[in-house]
């Protein structure tokens, strides 16, 4: 009989104990406090536009750019349908902020002044700013007095400043018959040969409605699927301007 009573008393210390376990684990998982992945799941996505291409393009139709064609399928793997909204930054940061917005896009970076009031998913592509040369050409050793070439109102002119070198303004770096300097992915496309200098590093991410960390997980395993075609999308929709 002692020996019964034993073995329910261990079987009732094994099941809180398992209880207890279960509920740490739960616990842990990523929550969303407003529902926002339950709720977007085959219904509304609302989406957040900031023009600024070729991230995000406005024209006369639907919105085009690298990631609008990522929201695109993403939400085909939702079953929702996506409901654009064009503003500013500040406009749609402040309404996902408020949950009236479950995304917003624009090329923006991880280092956006707004990370302490929305979520921000995980970088999802890296846009590094590279010294480029045509061709064969001899690549400089550094930039510092080296007349390089950028895109007329491109921040890479400031880069290029910053380490010394002297920025040409062009409307089109491709015809540039020395060092240009401009994101990775553009130097290859005008048929540059890339350098180790490196002169700026953009991680790019998606913002969301803050603490819906279960719909920013689900975001950061759409996003890692997506990573290899990237650059292709950012080409694609360049060689279209």
């Amino acid at each position: 009989m002692l020996r019964g009573r034993n073995r329910a008393a261990l079987s009732r210390v094994l099941a809180f104990v398992f209880a207890c376990a279960c509920a740490s684990g739960c616990g842990s998982l990523p929550r969303d406090p407003e529902g926002t992945l339950r709720r977007v799941r085959g219904g509304r996505l609302r989406v957040g536009l900031v023009e600024n291409p070729p991230w995000v393009v406005r024209g006369q139709g639907e919105p085009a750019g690298a990631e609008v064609e990522l929201v695109k399928r993403m939400a085909a793997e939702l079953g929702a349908t996506p409901e654009w909204v064009w503003g500013g930054e500040q406009q749609h940061m402040e309404a996902l902020e408020r949950y009236e917005l479950d995304l917003a896009v624009g090329g923006l970076t991880k280092e956006t002044a707004w990370s302490k009031y929305v979520g921000l998913t995980s970088p999802y592509f890296e846009e590094r700013v590279l010294v480029g040369v045509p061709g064969s050409t001899k690549p400089p050793g550094e930039v510092k007095g080296v007349s390089v070439a950028v895109k007329r109102g491109d921040a890479a002119a400031a880069y290029v400043r910053k380490e010394g070198g002297v920025p040409v303004a062009s409307d089109d770096i491709s015809q540039a018959g020395g060092p240009a300097a401009a994101a990775d992915w553009k130097l290859e496309q005008a048929g540059f040969t890339l350098t180790d200098i490196e002169l700026h590093t953009g991680k790019h991410v998606l913002a969301t409605p803050p603490g819906e960390n279960g719909w920013i997980k689900w975001l950061d395993e759409f996003l890692a699927r997506q990573r290899p075609q990237v650059k292709g999308l950012l080409q694609q929709e360049e060689a279209r301007r």
